[in-house]
């Protein structure tokens, strides 16, 4: 091996691992996930091997250190090894699975609760099934195949041949009360379709008659009198099970703890952040780890608690409140997975923004040494637990929602990033926790933050880099005074007059997008100032309610210029599909319009709603910052004229936040 290598070839077979397992001298490693596999996935596993076909390789990670005390082990038995010789970096799944089979032990599932799976296993169709109602009332199988390998293969053997005997007595009466229901043209229940199934899959020779008719039947097809009669015939068969072969495939079965496996052990002296580039670079099909992982599989190790509090935390926003349940943060604009509560933690508490300097903080780095220090761990994980008191608390959550749907975002259609959510709600906090702000400086300060940050997208591009520099502009203000003035600073620095000019009309010069920044903000500005949707009486607002359960939108957008009618003009989907030609219109005056050009469809509407009422309509179109004659215009000059329009109506709209 080279000297330049880093890992070396091990291999073996599976029972070694398993008592490497149970000595304590193989474990998980702190950026492994939880348990994740779904049942199938076990039961394929089983079959795979039993085929005899390889299973891939395992990854591992040799371990010196005696400062990785809390790296998992794998089962709950007592270890006779407190630090695991090796980790397992790739294959946590695999091995996992058939450990806990074996040793019939439960895994730690992804909502890191205690669950048992249990896989089956018929010998005379040689099939494995995850186990169900049916496999326990199916002698025939092995109900579940842990018990197997708890026992001497010999007596569970024989064990299981004595109870078929007695099964077959009662399959036997089956057969006679399912085959005097087809002779009667009754129609066969599911159950018993199962069973004449099972009863054809053990046919050593089939038929064509008899595969075709077992075909029709299971798709519920009627059979014919010759269907019923190919059934019949092997129906009526005597039942033989094949003692010897079926021993012999249970045996096959127990040898499984014999299945060579083959593995690459990395040096003990590569640190993380390379064996994840490594894991990544070879398991193209595995789920990429990244800093958030590692973070999160930290708290896993040293906060279980506080890992499961986060995880309930997540789950509570899918809960509606009500008379009979807890509160919880369940909002209509967004929900927090356990990746934004750790940022936000991050970010509250250490004011750092990228979760490398996270992971590297919560695991208690020198970060000149490069050396692990526990009570440089411990330290900063009080800070973080204390941190996420603050974050996960619903009042401090729901204050912050309210001051976002104030500013109009009322629906998270107008949400174009959740990076500008999550890092507001951050500095939400700190103003909250850190700094002793009135409660009404400090909606004002948070509103005009989350207005520039959406209408700026400055989230949207290298996020962590950006929140990174924000928080360190953030650690020089000592007082409130001086994290005012660095806000509102910012902002300034960012919301130029040229910025109102020329920049913002430019950002609306793109296609209609649910993810365009500059024309969310302009409809939720709408919201904010109460507007009335277009040509009506009824707010945007109000039919924006997105507590509302309809199978079609209140609102629609609607082409000012309409589509169709622009086509045949010449104009592109992208040229038809500007920003600047969209408003809100209720979706039944929308199908009236239809495609009509505006000169006509404004002179029916003028005529059915607005006669005498000239200063109304002007009113209305200029709420909508669309310029009063724009029926008049060619569609390029009135696509122009509105991008100034509503780039100043959005300016007004934040000075008056």
């Amino acid at each position: 091996m080279s000297d330049s290598t880093i890992f070396r070839n091990t291999k073996g077979t599976i029972g070694i691992l398993f008592d490497q397992i149970d000595r304590g001298e193989l474990g998980l490693p702190e950026l492994q996930r939880p348990f994740v596999w779904g049942t199938t996935k076990v039961r394929d596993l089983f079959d795979s091997m039993y085929r005899g076909y390889p299973i891939g390789y395992f990854l591992f990670w040799a371990n010196d250190s005696d400062d990785q005390i809390k790296v998992k082990q794998i089962g709950k038995n007592e270890k006779d090894a407190i630090v695991p010789r090796s980790l397992i970096i790739d294959g946590q799944q695999r091995l996992t699975a058939l450990y806990c089979i074996v040793k019939n032990r439960s895994v730690i599932n992804k909502d890191f609760k205690s669950e048992k799976i249990v896989i089956s296993f018929n010998p005379i169709l040689e099939a494995f099934k995850v186990a169900n109602a049916a496999t326990i009332q199916n002698k025939e199988y092995i109900p579940d195949i842990s018990k197997m390998f708890e026992s001497s293969t010999f007596t569970f053997i024989n064990s299981y041949l004595k109870q078929l005997e007695e099964y077959k007595e009662k399959v036997e009466a089956n057969k006679v009360l399912i085959s005097k229901r087809i002779n009667d043209g009754k129609t066969l229940n599911t159950k018993e379709i199962e069973f004449i199934v099972t009863r054809f899959n053990q046919l050593e020779e089939v038929l064509e008659e008899q595969e075709f008719a077992v075909m029709k039947l299971k798709d519920k097809i009627p059979l014919t009198a010759d269907d019923k009669y190919a059934i019949l015939e092997f129906l009526n068969k005597e039942i033989i099970y094949n003692k010897d072969e079926i021993a012999a495939r249970i045996n096959r079965l127990a040898q499984l703890k014999e299945y060579p496996y083959e593995a690459l052990e990395i040096n003990s002296n590569v640190d993380e952040e390379v064996v994840a580039e490594i894991f990544t670079r070879i398991n193209s099909k595995g789920t990429i780890l990244n800093q958030a992982d590692f973070v999160l599989t930290l708290l896993s190790v040293f906060w279980e608690k506080g890992r499961k509090i986060i995880n309930d935390y997540c789950e509570s926003f899918t809960v509606v409140p009500d008379n009979k349940t807890k509160p919880s943060p369940y909002n209509h604009l967004c929900n927090l997975d356990a990746q934004d509560v750790v940022r936000i933690n991050i970010g509250v508490g250490f004011k750092r923004g990228r979760m490398k300097d996270a992971y590297a903080i919560l695991k208690g780095r020198d970060l000149v040494t490069r050396r692990y220090n526990v009570n440089e761990r411990e330290k900063q994980f009080e800070v973080f637990k204390k941190t996420n008191k603050i974050v996960i608390d619903n009042t401090n959550w729901h204050r912050f929602i309210s001051i976002i749907t104030s500013c109009g975002f009322k629906n998270k259609e107008f949400l174009s990033s959740k990076n500008a959510l999550i890092y507001s709600y951050t500095l939400f906090l700190i103003c909250l926790s850190d700094y002793k702000y009135d409660h009404k400086e400090l909606e004002k300060l948070i509103s005009k933050w989350f207005f520039m940050v959406t209408l700026t997208s400055r989230y949207s591009s290298s996020p962590e880099s950006q929140m990174e520099s924000d928080l360190n502009r953030i650690k020089d203000c000592k007082t409130t005074s001086d994290l005012t003035k660095f806000i509102n600073n910012t902002i300034q620095s960012v919301l130029t007059n040229d910025f109102w000019d020329i920049t913002l009309p430019k950002d609306l010069l793109v296609t209609s997008s649910a993810n365009s920044p500059a024309g969310n903000v302009f409809f939720a500005c709408q919201i904010k100032n109460g507007e009335k949707a277009l040509f009506s009486d009824k707010h945007v607002g109000d039919l924006f309610d997105p507590t509302l359960k309809l199978k079609k939108k209140s609102l629609d957008r609607h082409h000012l210029f309409p589509s169709n009618y622009l086509k045949n003009e010449g104009f592109q989907q992208t040229e038809r599909n500007q920003i600047a030609n969209m408003v809100y219109l209720e979706f039944l005056l929308n199908i009236d319009i239809s495609d009509d050009p505006p000169i006509k469809y404004m002179a029916d509407i003028t005529a059915k709603y607005y006669l005498s009422k000239e200063d109304k309509l002007k009113k209305e179109l200029e709420n909508h910052s669309i310029p009063s004659d724009f029926f008049n215009m060619d569609y390029n000059s009135f696509l122009e004229m509105r991008r100034v329009c509503m780039a100043n109506y959005i300016r007004k709209t934040f000075e008056s936040l």
